[in-house]
């Protein structure tokens, strides 16, 4: 009687683990894109966490583990192919993450408030002004934790599941619409005027799906669909000094901010948006990982040979 009921069991959990291993992928996205919508409605809606110093932490950091779970234990082979959590090329997505992050940072959120206060017009503040200081290294890990949500579910999960109906293209497309829209919670909180809602949400689902489409090119083509290294270090970067550091006195919206009253400052971040993005765009599309990796091995063999032929030459200067 006992062996029968272990056997039952065993096969029960057999059978609840061949389900899932089986479910379609498109469909664990969906699965997991619901989960991710409920608790982040839940998070800025209802509880409005978005007001306390925890921000939105449970929306972020639940989910992630709902999907890190979830594939561990039913799909473990899968965290590297379909999550792009793979430490393939490591130190060159860790490098072109970093300096993406930082020119996205510099050259849009820092830069264009800069250029417009500098030589367009110069009575405008450009103080820096550090949002809640004393939470900066909660911020980050904030921030951290919600890159790892949003890429793995966005780029990882739900792009890698649409490919297997549609093209890699529409994919890309699809998925970064999805995440545009996935931002449009915010200016619906805090937008002010109905007018001026319609603006601010048209704006953030319009920016953050450029975002995503640019992610989405990096991790299809020019990381061959192998890592989400350089997306996620970048994505945090980007968001973490966007929401704690600001140059003059706007934008101040919580959370990702589109939101400007001066027409000219957003004429210039506009510009320098479709500057960077269009390089960036040129660069993922046209080239892959292993160049960058193979142009950074010829460099630092070049530099090595220089300082080594510039030794033996101090050497041999030295013994005469």
């Amino acid at each position: 009687m006992v062996q029968a009921t272990v056997q039952e069991s065993a096969s029960s959990m057999k059978e609840e683990h061949s389900f899932w291993s089986a479910l379609n992928l498109l469909t664990v996205s969906g699965i997991m894109l619901f989960i991710g919508i409920a608790w982040r409605i839940v998070d800025q809606f209802v509880i409005g966490l978005g007001d306390t110093w925890l921000n939105i932490m449970p929306s972020k950091l639940f989910p992630f583990l709902i999907i890190i779970g979830f594939f561990w234990r039913y799909r473990r082979t899968e965290i590297d192919s379909v999550l792009g959590l793979s430490r393939n090329q490591m130190r060159v997505q860790l490098a072109v993450g970093l300096v993406m992050g930082l020119m996205i940072s510099g050259l849009i959120d820092i830069g264009g408030t800069a250029v417009y206060g500098l030589l367009i017009d110069p009575t405008y503040p450009l103080e820096l002004h550090i949002l809640n200081p004393e939470l900066l290294g909660y911020m980050f890990l904030f921030f951290l934790t919600n890159a790892f949500l949003e890429e793995t579910l966005f780029r990882g999960l739900l792009q890698n599941g649409l490919k297997t109906r549609v093209s890699a293209n529409a994919a890309i497309v699809i998925s970064a619409i999805a995440f545009g829209f996935w931002h449009a919670g915010w200016p619906l909180l805090y937008g002010g005027p109905a007018s001026d809602v319609l603006i601010q949400v048209s704006m953030m689902v319009f920016f953050t799906t450029i975002l995503g489409l640019l992610f989405g090119i990096y991790y299809e083509r020019f990381s061959s669909g192998q890592s989400l290294t350089g997306v996620i270090i970048a994505h945090t970067i980007f968001n973490f000094v966007n929401e704690n550091f600001k140059i003059g006195p706007e934008p101040s919206m919580q959370g990702p901010d589109m939101a400007f009253s001066t027409p000219g400052l957003l004429g210039v971040t506009l510009v320098m948006f479709f500057f960077v993005f269009s390089m960036f765009f040129f660069v993922f599309s046209r080239y892959k990982i292993e160049n960058v990796s193979s142009l950074w091995n010829r460099i630092t063999e070049r530099t090595r040979n220089i300082l080594l032929g510039r030794s033996r030459t101090e050497a041999a200067v030295n013994d005469k």
